[in-house]
């Protein structure tokens, strides 16, 4: 999961990653992950068993998820994060559709 040469899509990967760690607050690599798991290894392996969102955000992060707009913009955060660490770099997104994708979460959560 550690890129040896900077492209595009590897710094698109990094902001991922970052995201990721936001969300769970867990690093990149974390003793409680199951041996030779990465943080996005562990995150996949956790959605798609399950598609339960609670079971990787972080329990300080819960409580906001009583909010349904503040809810809504956490799902679209870790989508962003899910697109921005695709194995294949080509299937991932560029800056201006991730920064897209974000504004328009921020702006349909104020709207309200």
């Amino acid at each position: 999961a550690f890129a040896t040469t900077r492209s595009k899509e590897s710094d698109v990967y990094s902001y991922g990653v970052v995201l990721l760690e936001l969300l769970t607050r867990k690093k990149p690599v974390d003793a409680s992950f199951p041996e030779g798991m990465d943080l996005v290894g562990w995150v996949r392996s956790v959605w798609n068993c399950s598609e339960q969102i609670d079971r990787l955000i972080d329990v300080s992060l819960q409580e906001e998820f009583l909010d349904p707009m503040v809810m809504e913009q956490v799902y679209e955060v870790f989508f962003v994060a899910l697109r921005c660490t695709e194995r294949e770099p080509t299937e991932r997104p560029n800056m201006r559709d991730i920064v897209k994708t974000l504004e328009d979460a921020n702006t349909t959560t104020r709207a309200f």
